[in-house]
């Protein structure tokens, strides 16, 4: 069994942290993987980092330590139609100001309050998610699903400033 994660003090880290959540073999699920594998092909600035979470969020905390933003791009049960992007903030969904819910959003949550906690919270989180069309056991986006990708691409490099 691994020891828990601790913050590694000392170390540089990029300032600004892109990361997929979910699982490839649930369809749609693996939006982010999508998404975070066309960024690794644009020039992207040095103060950022992509990295895939997989679907253990809360084991994560070392991985947010040290970070100014943290950009997390998820798929999002909204309510809409499969392919539909939305952007929003963990406060945002803890005010209940929107009506969706990360599949992965309680991890992701409780995973940031418990850093705060210890001060590994970053300082700034948005969440990048589509509306999934199916999250069933297969490999494979559905046609909604991987045409949003190239515009949640640009949702996230606008977020970066790009």
């Amino acid at each position: 069994m691994n020891a828990p994660a601790r913050p590694l003090s000392g170390i540089h880290r990029a300032p600004i942290l892109v990361m997929a959540v979910g699982n490839i073999l649930r369809r749609d699920d693996g939006f982010a993987d999508a998404v975070l594998k066309v960024l690794a092909e644009e020039e992207l600035p040095q103060e950022v980092e992509l990295f895939d979470a997989g679907t253990s969020i809360i084991d994560l905390m070392d991985v947010f330590h040290d970070r100014e933003r943290l950009i997390v791009v998820d798929a999002v049960q909204g309510g809409q139609a499969p392919g539909t992007l939305y952007r929003f903030s963990p406060e945002e969904v803890e005010a209940e100001a929107i009506p969706t819910a990360s599949l992965h959003q309680v991890g992701l949550l409780e995973t940031l309050k418990l850093g705060n906690l210890v001060d590994c919270r970053p300082q700034a989180t948005v969440v990048i998610g589509v509306q999934p069309g199916s999250t069933e056991l297969g490999i494979g986006l559905t046609p909604e699903v991987e045409a949003a990708v190239p515009g949640a691409v640009r949702l996230v490099k606008k977020e970066l400033g790009l």
